[in-house]
């Protein structure tokens, strides 16, 4: 079943997009007749306003899409409160993929599927720090917190697999943790989520129903680097969970960024140097999140002031790994055997084995771990790191 708010926020965004595609023909059509008729360009020159050059047509069509975008709000804003077919799984993961793509442009637009940071107990519940029913929502707290923190394009239901079971429940089974599940929009800037994290973890310190001893953080992909930002911010605003942490691990996490948003960004810069393909570089219009993987930005500073389409060299601040925790490295490749240069070059498909090892030519930005906090597998690709049992079983025995 389809929600209602996914219909709405799924008719926005198609609205959002008729705007967009509306513009970019509307850029084509100007470069075209600009360079046909020379005159076109004399008014260039002339300095005359965007509106006197923009077409009749244009002018209808994106007058029409407003229209209908208040009408839409308007109509369906009152379901889309009510709506509880919103968190069937299938739904979920609609939204995720599409907060992955343009969770930003969601967020800043007040598109009903934009996802708002929360977290959930193993039975897909919500869990709000500072309600009142807490106690029942996690019935069975233990003074040990385990928080697995999704990557791009997914959410809490990937963590699930294919098999009965899921990482979360078998260290609460075989370690005594309680399993929480972060659901987040992964389309906005990792630091952004990392400070909003770096928050909603000390308020769930503070309100846990009982004390807390102990707290664990895994992360795949992206939620690798939304965990080491929280940290870094925490840290900088002197909040107290940090102390807590006693174990963080990085499933397939691009620590120095993703080949495949390397890839992206250059094609991107290059079809920007051509006239008539620059209307076509929509690369350009991809999420704050994905522009972050390029290099694997964590902080503000890694982006701010700085034009994430450019091919610009790595501006990041050195983020060491944090003090007092004992953190864990895996790796995949989808070769036989890891020695091999397609192994080396390719990795998972996604991330490269020098970025998940955190390894890097300067030794400011290298992620120092001991050899046997790291574990690289073959045969498996970057989605596969979530759902395997012997990945599972090199998780339970380090923290055992």
């Amino acid at each position: 079943m389809v929600s209602i708010k996914t219909l709405h926020g799924s008719a926005q965004l198609l609205l959002d997009l008729t705007s967009g595609v509306t513009d970019i023909t509307e850029t084509m059509h100007r470069t075209v007749a600009r360079d046909a008729n020379p005159l076109n360009r004399l008014r260039d020159i002339a300095g005359l306003p965007p509106k006197a050059r923009q077409g009749r047509t244009y002018r209808v069509i994106q007058s029409t899409t407003s229209v209908l975008q208040r009408g839409l709000h308007t109509s369906l804003d009152r379901f889309s409160m009510v709506d509880e077919s919103s968190q069937l799984p299938q739904n979920v993961k609609v939204a995720a993929a599409l907060n992955g793509v343009c969770g930003d442009h969601l967020e800043a637009s007040n598109n009903p599927l934009a996802i708002t940071m929360n977290f959930r107990n193993s039975s897909g519940e919500r869990v709000l720090p500072k309600s009142a029913n807490l106690t029942s929502v996690v019935p069975d707290a233990s003074p040990r917190i385990l928080v697995l923190v999704h990557g791009l394009c997914l959410s809490h239901e990937y963590w699930k697999g294919h098999s009965e079971g899921n990482l979360g429940t078998e260290l609460q089974r075989a370690q005594g943790y309680t399993p929480l599940y972060l659901n987040y929009n992964t389309g906005r800037h990792i630091s952004s989520n990392g400070k909003e994290l770096a928050e909603q973890l000390q308020v769930l310190v503070e309100n846990w129903p009982v004390g807390v001893e102990e707290l664990t953080l895994i992360g795949h992909s992206m939620g690798g680097l939304v965990i080491r930002s929280a940290c870094w911010y925490a840290s900088e605003r002197e909040l107290s969970w940090p102390k807590l942490l006693k174990n963080a691990l990085y499933l397939g996490s691009p620590h120095h960024g993703a080949a495949l948003a390397k890839a992206g960004n250059l094609l991107t810069f290059v079809m920007k140097k051509f006239r008539y393909a620059s209307p076509f570089a929509l690369a350009q219009h991809t999420s704050a999140g994905i522009k972050d993987l390029r290099h694997g930005n964590l902080l503000d500073d890694d982006w701010q002031g700085i034009d994430q389409d450019d091919f610009h060299p790595d501006y990041r601040k050195p983020v060491p790994l944090h003090e007092g925790t004992r953190h864990y490295f895996i790796a995949a490749t989808v070769g036989k055997h890891v020695s091999t240069i397609p192994s080396t070059m390719v990795g998972d498909l996604l991330v490269r084995l020098d970025s998940a090892k955190g390894h890097h030519a300067d030794d400011l930005r290298r992620l120092h771990i001991r050899p046997e906090d790291y574990r690289v597998f073959e045969k498996l690709n970057h989605l596969e790191l979530l759902d395997n049992k012997v990945v599972h079983d090199q998780i339970l025995e380090w923290l055992a």
